[in-house]
């Protein structure tokens, strides 16, 4: 069936207006049909089939559904639990390929280049890549992976689905790209939105909600978080939104402040929001779904090394759960119902968000009084004002605020 949809095939070059004279297609599917994509898909799923119709390598992971989302003892038990093998994940006409050993991949990609050469596919050694990703504490080696006696480059780090993964298993790489990317996409909009006079100031936070904190934030309901990655984003998440408010340093106001003035959360809240609106909606997935296996599972092979571990995504989501004022027991039975989920959601990011506030502010009033507490400084000082500074550094600021100050007195 599909064979006689695309033989006989035929196109045109429309170049400048003038239609060239039809000619035979003989690779590739049938431009814009919605029937294309579709029989790709079957054509896909069939040669795979027959690639790894004889051996299946690939990661065995172990799961259960009915255990609990942070029960991982219930793993250790004999019976109810279901393995599943993932030996490829496809998108479109992509697919990504799954080891445990440089051997089991170079046989499972020689079995999938033969597959593909009887289907009459054609793979691109350009656009493929490999990508070895060690165990903690474990040294890295190159892997040598070959298709037809053409070596495939080895990469640390590669874009998949616009998502940065990387050998070393963290999001520095990610949350890098991620600022660097949205970062030119805020500077372009710099002259047509954000220092455009004719509009308003609620307008321009919402082209920045739309644009620019989505874009950074790309992905990151499975981010597994650490401190410096909050920092570093909310950081980022306050500059821009100083400079859409005209809010300079010399004005001396916090970040609680700016994040007040804009109507909206720090970005430690706006990730464990997100984080825990797809959990629920991983919850209510059906079990045949992958998402959802990983999500309750665990790898079969290997195991946690001794002393500190390395933060899971579980971790930071029972922390989470805690800090958004929901029991860690009651969240699958909380989540099965969507509405109610969202409405808690919303209800403990406002408190979570509260109490960082006050945390925040109790921290700057502590910090105010032991600067009050301590000496006065005995450095340089200003003759127009005064005042004295510890260094010479703050006085070259302090005299920088005069001289804006007293330009904008001119002005």
């Amino acid at each position: 069936m599909v064979r006689q949809f695309h033989d006989g095939m035929q196109a045109h070059v429309l170049d400048d207006g003038n239609q060239s004279s039809p000619f035979n297609v003989t690779n590739g599917v049938k431009q814009r049909c919605v029937l294309a994509p579709t029989f790709f898909s079957m054509m896909f799923t069939a040669m795979l089939a027959t690639a790894f119709s004889e051996s299946d390598p690939g990661i065995d992971i172990r799961y259960l559904t009915d255990g609990g989302v942070f029960n991982l003892q219930s793993l250790k038990a004999n019976t109810k639990v279901h393995f599943k093998r993932l030996r490829d994940l496809l998108f479109a006409d992509d697919c990504a390929l799954n080891a445990l050993t440089e051997a089991d991949m170079q046989q499972s990609l020689n079995r999938f280049s033969d597959a593909c050469d009887s289907f009459g596919l054609t793979i691109s050694t350009k656009k493929t890549e490999v990508m070895f990703q060690p165990a903690p504490n474990s040294p890295y080696i190159k892997p040598n992976i070959s298709i037809k006696s053409q070596r495939l480059n080895p990469v640390e780090k590669f874009t998949y689905l616009g998502s940065t993964l990387s050998r070393n298993v963290h999001i520095e790489d990610e949350v890098n790209s991620r600022k660097a990317k949205v970062s030119s996409a805020f500077g372009r909009l710099n002259k047509t939105v954000w220092n455009r006079r004719g509009i308003k100031s609620v307008t321009k936070l919402n082209v920045y909600r739309a644009v620019v904190l989505t874009a950074l934030l790309y992905a990151s309901e499975t981010w597994t978080v650490y401190q410096r990655h909050t920092k570093k984003l909310n950081h980022f998440h306050t500059v821009c939104l100083r400079k859409i408010q005209g809010i300079t340093w010399q004005d001396k106001i916090p970040d609680t402040e700016v994040l007040s003035r804009a109507n909206m959360y720090g970005i430690n809240t706006i990730l464990r929001s997100s984080q825990l609106r797809w959990t629920g909606q991983v919850c209510r997935m059906d079990g045949t779904r992958i998402p959802k296996q990983l999500f309750y599972g665990e790898l079969v092979n290997g195991s946690r090394s001794r002393g500190c571990q390395k933060k899971r995504f579980k971790d930071s989501l029972k922390v989470s759960t805690k800090l958004f004022g929901i029991e860690p027991d009651s969240l699958e039975k909380l989540a099965q119902n969507r509405s109610a989920w969202r409405s808690s959601l919303k209800v403990g990011a406002k408190k979570h968000e509260q109490h960082r506030v006050c945390l925040a502010e109790h921290k700057r009033a502590k910090r105010k009084e032991r600067e009050a507490s301590d000496a006065p400084p005995t450095g340089p000082s200003l003759p127009k004002c005064g005042r004295a500074f510890h260094t010479r550094i703050g006085l070259i600021g302090h005299l920088r605020t005069h001289n804006t100050n007293h330009r904008n007195t001119n002005s």
